[in-house]
């Protein structure tokens, strides 16, 4: 029958061919039509008929199952599909999950995701096959929009995904990835690998436009190098088993990054420079193994709050957030590194929205920075600032001068400049405490005072106008005109600069002074000495007022705060 179609086509194509050339031509073409160039046109036909094959195809199963027609399609393309394969090819186009094993429950220990090494060949699927399914544009037309679902399956071969277009979520649940997947620089829905246990994770610069939830599984080193996640980033319960476990250095999360309920790892958390519009929540999560692990968060920005709660730790665990900022602060003191693993230098937050928020509290938290960078002034300053705007005034200056404390004794200022901190610290209070200088004036004029009372008892301070000064040798009064000597406001007005009461321009220590009868007295109570050492004592005594008046003055005014 196919023959005699055949014939019927080639005559007719003859006939229409010949019929507008003229007889004489017709007789020569005849003679040339010979079973060669039948031949040729046949093959030509035979080559049209192949490169519009798949459109047939389609056409002809247009209005058929779409499962039947994925079915066929990949089996002319893969050739012979496995179980596993065949489920998840019949379950695309609906929003069914496919199953791999035959009993469809996660707790059931034949779909234990540790033991898929043992799955028999009716429970794997080709990578390649499942590539192609979300990406080839014939296929995914079929795929129903809410993606492509599987479920314990063992995956053969690396999921290469890098560089595609993926339109549909990608749904892998209690599924071995031995090789891993790899969707750099891809474009790709979102992701949900629950429960499996998967290689290496590539997806630099690759962009996730839902969530990328790798809970409840084991998975090698993520690697998510800026990238863009539209959603969640959920490693809640899992075990992060390679190094480092999470590297996501420069990545964009448009939502949480969820590092919860019992999350594991032996290494440190890679989100240097990340861009986190919400939280970034450590909860309940467990640092372990020899090395160093931890989150390394340097110069990442958390639109949120970032949660430090409840951490099993080492002595190697760092949390390093230098130069990083956070909407607030949410830890506890059991949770915090061991001294010398705290990096807070440039770290900038608005508050604390849970654990210790007392200064004390927060010093012994800025304590546990490298002894080398605890003098560094900004994280005082931020704490400081902090605890100011909670109405914690007391507690923001114990941590100011906390912070001048901790930058003499780093040893890293001059001798002067130590000096000069050590009499603020002294005085003042560095000027957080100015009414400490009032103790200090108090001390200075009853001291004077008891000295200077017996400095005029034992007849060194006299007067200093040459007729009182005689009157006084003589009868050991001064003239009753003379102003009378007054212990108390002789050392007042000396302390106190600019201030005459009329006691210090009319009485001096006087060294020259020997009355008859001391004369004889042994050498250490020798008045000359004696009177030496009060005019010393008053030359201090008038010094220290002019240091630390001034500086009461310029503390209460807040000339001296250091901020």
């Amino acid at each position: 029958m196919s023959t005699l179609r055949l014939t019927t086509f080639l005559r007719t194509f003859e006939c229409a061919y010949t019929s507008h050339i003229p007889r004489s031509i017709k007789m020569n073409q005849r003679r040339r039509f010979s079973p060669l160039r039948v031949a040729a046109a046949v093959g030509v036909l035979f080559a049209l008929a192949l490169i519009t094959s798949a459109d047939w195809v389609l056409a002809a199963t247009s209005d058929t199952d779409p499962a039947q027609v994925l079915t066929t399609i990949a089996q002319a393309r893969f050739g012979a599909l496995t179980d596993a394969e065949l489920r998840m090819l019949r379950a695309a186009p609906t929003r069914e999950l496919a199953w791999a094993s035959k009993i469809e429950d996660p707790e059931d220990p034949l779909n234990d995701v540790a033991k898929a090494e043992s799955w028999g060949k009716e429970r794997t699927v080709r990578a390649e096959l499942l590539a192609w399914l979300l990406s080839d544009a014939e296929a995914s037309k079929l795929v129903h929009p809410s993606g492509v679902g599987l479920a314990a399956a063992r995956i053969i071969g690396k999921l290469d995904l890098s560089y595609l277009e993926v339109i549909h979520p990608l749904t892998l649940l209690d599924c071995l990835i031995s090789d891993g997947i790899d969707f750099s620089h891809a474009q790709i829905n979102s992701i949900d690998l629950r429960r499996s246990s998967t290689g290496t994770i590539d997806g630099d610069i690759s962009a996730v436009h839902g969530d990328l939830n790798l809970r409840l599984g084991r998975y090698d080193t993520i690697s998510l190098f800026r990238a863009e996640i539209g959603g969640n980033l959920d490693c809640s319960s899992s075990r992060l088993a390679g190094d480092p476990p999470l590297a996501a250095a420069l990545a964009s999360i448009n939502g949480d990054v969820v590092l919860h309920d019992g999350v594991e790892t032996a290494g440190i958390i890679d989100l240097r420079l990340a861009k986190i519009s919400q939280s970034l929540s450590v909860n309940h999560a467990r640092f372990i193994g020899p090395n160093e692990n931890g989150l390394n968060a340097e110069r990442a920005t958390i639109g949120g709050t970032l949660y430090w709660v409840d951490i099993t730790k080492t002595a190697r665990t760092e949390l390093n957030l230098s130069n990083a900022h956070a909407a607030a602060v949410w830890d506890d003191e059991k949770s915090w590194p061991a001294p010398g693993n705290l990096y807070l230098d440039g770290f900038t937050y608005e508050g604390f929205a849970g654990g210790p928020a007392d200064g004390a509290a927060r010093l012994q938290w800025l304590r546990l920075q490298p002894l080398a960078i605890q003098a560094q002034p900004q994280p005082y300053h931020q704490l400081a600032r902090v605890l100011r705007d909670e109405g914690r005034e007391e507690g923001a200056v114990q941590v100011e001068i906390a912070r001048e404390n901790a930058l003499i004794a780093s040893g890293g200022i001059s001798t002067a400049n130590w000096l000069w901190r050590e009499t603020l610290r002294a005085t003042i209070g560095y000027g957080y405490r100015p009414l400490r200088a009032l103790w200090w004036i108090l001390g200075f004029v009853l001291l004077g005072r008891v000295l200077f009372r017996w400095g005029y008892g034992a007849g060194l301070i006299t007067p200093t106008e040459a007729s009182a000064y005689h009157a006084f040798i003589e009868s050991g009064a001064p003239p009753r005109h003379y102003p009378p000597f007054s212990s108390f406001v002789y050392s007042l007005e000396n302390f106190l600069p600019v201030v005459d009461l009329h006691q210090g321009t009319y009485w001096r220590p006087n060294p020259h002074h020997h009355p008859s009868n001391r004369r004889r007295e042994a050498k250490w109570a020798d008045n000359t000495f004696s009177a030496r050492l009060l005019r010393c004592y008053l030359w201090i005594h008038i010094l220290a007022g002019w240091t630390i008046t001034p500086l009461l003055f310029a503390g209460l005014a807040g000339l001296l705060h250091n901020d």
